[in-house]
C-alpha cells in the first residue's frame, strides 16, 4: 500500500475544465490534450483548451485530422 501511495503522489494533478474533463497541472503542460476522465476511462476530448471549447461549445468542421499529443509524461500512456 505504501508504493501505491508514492506512485498516487507523483502522479500530475488535474485541474477541471468542465464536468469530467480535465487537462494536466504544472508547468510545460501548454498543449496537452483535454482529458474526459470517468473512473478508469480516460479519453481525449481536444488536442487542447481552445480546440475542446470549439468542439463542446460551437459547431465546428468535424474534418480536422485528430492526433492529440500528450505534453505531461504520465499522461502520454492513456492517449493514443
Amino acid at each position: 500500500m505504501k508504493v501505491a501511495e508514492q506512485k498516487l503522489a507523483e502522479v500530475p494533478q488535474l485541474v477541471p475544465v468542465y464536468a469530467h474533463r480535465f487537462v494536466p497541472a504544472g508547468r510545460d503542460t501548454y498543449g496537452h490534450p483535454v482529458l474526459s476522465v470517468w473512473g478508469t476511462d480516460i479519453i481525449c476530448y481536444g488536442h487542447d483548451l481552445a480546440d475542446y471549447i470549439d468542439h463542446e461549445f460551437r459547431d465546428v468542421d468535424e474534418g480536422t485530422p485528430w492526433n492529440p499529443q500528450a505534453s505531461v509524461t504520465f499522461w502520454k500512456n492513456f492517449i493514443c
